[in-house]
């Protein structure tokens, strides 16, 4: 079996590392998107939260569109520019 790997330099991982954690460190938001994804399933559970964050990610928007199938809870997201938004459970 041969294995496939993908060529990306360490130089452009790093500096993709580095351009994301500049576009977070210079908004006003408390939560990075790809932690916003990972918070949807436990403050659903929880019936409630809000949270800024960056603009969705198709991530996060597949899982806000799931977990309205599965549970009775909530989904708002508010969008304040292009750039940031604010997401809001409830029961």
């Amino acid at each position: 079996m041969q294995m496939i790997r993908n060529s990306v330099r360490a130089e452009a991982v790093a500096e993709n590392a580095a351009s994301q954690a500049r576009r977070y460190l210079a908004s006003d938001v408390a939560i990075g998107e790809h932690l916003a994804d990972q918070l949807l399933v436990p403050m659903a559970l929880a019936k409630g939260g809000v949270f800024t964050t960056l603009a969705p990610s198709r991530h996060t928007r597949t899982n806000i569109d799931i977990m309205a199938q599965f549970l009775s809870t909530k989904i708002r997201v508010d969008m304040k520019n292009n750039r940031s938004c604010t997401i809001e459970i409830t029961a």
